[in-house]
């Protein structure tokens, strides 16, 4: 093919629904390369069989999926491969607008009575970072267990919204970073009934440590281990 038959960046821009910013950048990132660069110009162009791919491009884009996951899909030419992207996406997706509805509540209730202003008395934890052997399994066991909200952009489940006395966030340690290879961890939450909170964990997978008790010293309580071995003091709120 010359490259008289070649369609300018503008042309191609007007077939694959793209624009031409989206374009170059594509190029630049090696997710569309023309089929031409003038060596003199640096005016790109394009072959009109590229329309197929920049238009399944654009249409992934449209629905706010990555960049790198496109590439992932597209580079494998398997039709499986790309069910699997989206399959991925759309959990991401349920995550992001589960995270939300739990914000728009919130708003709601600070529309309603007010903005709480959080005053900060004495120090208290808030955050525990815990190793985990399947991501994605653990991820599924908390969400099932103790209703945890997942936040992707801080690998943490959130309890409750802050300012509240609720806020605390369990973390998901990073293996290349967070002290690989540490062992288990071991923490306790404040559930409102500890019978019903340890059924639930024990159903969602967890491993019965010992069952509710009661104790002169602290509230009833119960301990499970996750999955990952983690184990979790369940204590009567």
């Amino acid at each position: 093919m010359s490259n008289d038959d070649l369609l300018s960046i503008g042309a191609f821009a007007l077939v694959s629904g793209l624009s031409i910013p989206a374009l170059r950048h594509y190029d630049e990132v090696g997710l569309l390369k023309p089929a031409f660069v003038d060596p003199t110009t640096g005016y790109r162009r394009y072959r009109s069989e590229q329309t197929q791919r920049a238009r399944l491009i654009g249409t992934l884009r449209r629905i706010d999926l990555p960049l790198d996951a496109i590439r992932e899909a597209l580079d494998q030419q398997d039709e499986n491969a790309l069910r699997h992207v989206l399959a991925r996406h759309q959990a991401h997706l349920l995550e992001r607008a589960h995270a939300l509805s739990q914000m728009a509540c919130t708003v709601g209730q600070y529309i309603e009575h007010g903005v709480p202003m959080p005053t900060v008395s004495k120090p208290r934890i808030v955050q525990v970072m815990i190793h985990v052997r399947d991501r994605e399994e653990a991820i599924g066991f908390y969400e099932q267990a103790f209703d945890a909200t997942f936040n992707p952009e801080i690998s943490s489940f959130q309890f409750g919204t802050w300012p509240s006395d609720e806020f605390f966030l369990v973390t998901i340690a990073d293996p290349d970073r967070d002290l690989a290879g540490a062992g288990p961890t071991r923490f306790g939450l404040l559930v409102r009934d500890v019978d019903a909170a340890h059924q639930r964990a024990l159903a969602a997978g967890a491993t019965e440590l010992y069952p509710p008790a009661d104790t002169p010293w602290k509230p009833r309580s119960s301990c499970v281990i996750d999955p990952s071995a983690n184990r979790i003091d369940l204590y009567q709120g």
